[in-house]
């Protein structure tokens, strides 16, 4: 008698029903099935936590304010309409949050000019702002928002396994649910931000770009702009890719200096107050009051501000790690000889550079903001891979 077998788990192992079931994983049909049931319970479960429990954050009151603007300049009538919205469907304990929760709440909650200085950093996601709008009609302003990041993280979801299934990776999904759930994907899902929308629409131009339907992949980067217009950064990520590995440089070219123009544009007529001010707002301390809100720059303060983006980063976040160790399973995967194809390895190092580049763009700490790469990288990764466990040995 070996070892493992004088075990309760020896025993349980050696009866009759566990091998059946070692049996049955041997078999890849059997496993490609499960982990699409796998992959897709994960997205349900989540997009149905965030239709019972949906997280009343910050960012809700601020985009469903935006879209208001257009029909209550008054800003005394733009804080009563937002909040009458809000109040509707928050319950006591998540208006609280909402309006005490700290200092700078309270502060907006108090001051109805206040408070719409603040929506010239939200109104600038013009594309976002604008289908919250298209669904209102259809379920309301607070649950349009809702529904989207539920919508997108539902398509995200089921692009992935598509994705996955075309190059017939589909056990990778084994692999790419726990990356993207710890990579913030269900906080973007039960949180109001653009950025799974953003999210979505950017993993689809990956994937076109994958394919070589590079014009394609061209309108779709351009319209992820149009949502989050610092997804920009990865149309300039991608223009460098081109120049790199000898891409078609002037769709991406002509995208970025479209995309680029609609920024300014989208900034000047949001009213935006500049990068350096939604860096000293963001990077170094909220202000209250946004308008007229225009700060010497300071090299010192800037560094301040960069400093405190790493400590956060790494201390309360998990891009950084992610990152860095889906750096080292790309230089693992080329030494092993699953380097996958030409496109996708450049796509990888795309997406590598737009990471560090939006970092470097904007500190910002949070996982969110770095989604969008960290989500590309791993499926991209993951077809590279293409894990098979049927393939380990069964004893019998």
């Amino acid at each position: 008698m070996r070892a493992n077998e004088r075990t309760a788990i020896g025993w349980a192992l050696g009866t009759a029903p566990a091998r059946m079931l070692m049996r049955a994983a041997g078999s890849k049909v059997l496993l490609d099935r499960l982990a699409v049931l796998f992959f897709a319970a994960v997205c349900l479960l989540v997009s149905a936590y965030a239709l019972v429990r949906p997280d009343y954050n910050w960012d809700m009151v601020a985009y469903v304010a935006a879209a208001l603007e257009d029909r209550h300049s008054d800003p005394v009538e733009l804080h009563a309409e937002t909040w009458k919205r809000i109040s509707e469907g928050a319950s006591q304990s998540q208006l609280y949050h909402l309006q005490y929760s700290n200092p700078y709440n309270k502060h907006q909650w108090e001051n109805p000019v206040d408070f719409q200085s603040q929506l010239s950093m939200y109104r600038v996601k013009v594309a976002y702002v604008a289908l919250i709008e298209a669904l209102e009609p259809l379920v309301g302003l607070v649950k349009a928002s809702m529904l989207m990041s539920i919508i997108p993280s539902l398509a995200l979801g089921g692009l992935c396994l598509w994705w996955l299934g075309r190059d017939d990776a589909l056990q990778g999904a084994f692999v790419l649910a726990p990356v993207l759930m710890l990579a913030d994907y269900t906080h973007m899902t039960t949180a109001v931000v653009p950025d799974m929308l953003v999210s979505v629409v950017s993993l689809l131009a990956i994937l076109l770009f994958a394919r070589k339907r590079d014009l394609a992949a061209c309108v779709v980067l351009l319209i992820s702009v149009l949502i989050r217009p610092d997804n920009i950064v990865l149309a300039f990520a991608l223009l460098l890719t081109a120049i790199a590995f000898g891409w078609r440089v002037l769709p991406l070219l002509v995208t970025f200096v479209v995309g680029l123009v609609a920024c300014v544009a989208m900034s000047k007529f949001g009213g935006h107050p500049g990068w350096w001010a939604h860096f000293y707002f963001s990077c170094v301390e909220i202000q209250n009051s946004m308008a007229n809100f225009h700060p010497d720059f300071s090299l010192g303060v800037a560094l301040r501000g960069y400093m405190r983006g790493v400590l956060v980063a790494i201390m309360d976040n998990d891009w950084p790690a992610m990152f860095a160790l889906l750096l080292a399973a790309w230089a693992l995967l080329n030494r092993t000889g699953k380097t996958g194809t030409e496109r996708a390895n450049a796509l990888v190092f795309a997406l590598a550079i737009g990471t560090l580049g939006k970092f470097a763009s904007f500190p910002l700490p949070d996982d969110r903001f770095y989604f969008v790469s960290i989500a590309a990288m791993a499926v991209v990764l993951v077809t590279m891979w293409k894990p098979r466990f049927d393939l380990a040995t069964v004893r019998t």
